[in-house]
């Protein structure tokens, strides 16, 4: 392990991390590394140790089955093979994953718990991800739509698309509240604007904060978007086995709050 690779598990068919805050899932550019090219270097070397070293010329094979945004902490797996690629992607696409985030919100829902559904588009004019109503998807026409604002908007993909959580409050504090979420879709920044769409930022979030929530965030010395994906669960592409991999969050303020509701 070093430290920009920190393996959870590991065998012949998938290598399983907790990714760090901060770091690119992959394409982290020049001077930077992200966690595939770790991967890479960390396979590289061990390959290199089992051949005794005799130099083996082909790189040692990894693809990404789940992603992370850079600055989210959380468990990614990687797969070693095509065939496992191929099928912990497609128990993705049929739902059969089960994925859990910690979020940390500025604000406290009206519910304890509760199911949210939108109509999430990935604007062109920001690149971020937005909720919108079912009105103003229905003005959708050749790749845009108009918001209720009136303003016009062009979408990234030209798509809508429907975007599912469930959520628990399992922590709170006056003015933040700790949600655990089980991911039903895994549409980008998902949770951060679906959240953020009910004024209930994330703590530490800039791209979708409103000013409160970055003011927060800048008195507590917030730095890193309170968002982990803490728990991922799939069946093993060989063995077929349920396996569960989790993790105990590095976030600071995630993990205060954790301690106090005794998760």
């Amino acid at each position: 392990m070093t430290d920009a690779l920190r393996i959870i598990y590991e065998d012949r068919d998938i290598l399983v991390c907790h990714k760090k805050a901060g770091m690119a899932t992959e394409g982290a550019g020049a001077g930077r590394m992200d966690l595939v090219s770790a991967a890479r270097n960390y396979l590289a070397r061990k390959q290199r140790s089992d051949t005794k070293g005799r130099q083996r010329n082909l790189p040692p094979y990894v693809a990404t089955v789940n992603r992370l945004d850079a600055p989210v902490e959380g468990v990614l797996v990687l797969a070693r093979n095509k065939k496992a690629a191929s099928d912990i992607a497609a128990q993705i696409k049929d739902k059969k994953t089960q994925k859990y985030y910690y979020a940390l919100c500025y604000g406290h829902p009206d519910n304890e718990r509760g199911y949210l559904s939108d109509n999430l588009i990935r604007r062109e004019d920001t690149g971020l991800a937005a909720a919108i109503t079912d009105e103003e998807a229905a003005t959708y026409k050749d790749g845009a739509l108009t918001l209720s604002s009136g303003e016009k908007v062009r979408l990234i993909g030209g798509e809508i698309k429907k975007a599912e959580l469930e959520y628990e409050v399992i922590g709170r504090t006056a003015e933040t509240s700790l949600l655990r979420i089980h991911l039903l879709t895994g549409r980008f920044h998902q949770i951060r604007a679906q959240l953020s769409s009910r004024n209930l930022p994330i703590v530490g979030d800039d791209r979708y904060a409103g000013s409160e929530c970055r003011e927060y965030s800048k008195e507590h010395g917030v730095r890193a978007v309170c968002l982990v994906s803490y728990c991922f669960s799939f069946k093993h592409p060989t063995s077929g086995k349920k396996e569960t991999f989790e993790i105990v969050p590095d976030n600071t303020e995630i993990k205060k709050l954790l301690s106090g509701a005794g998760a």
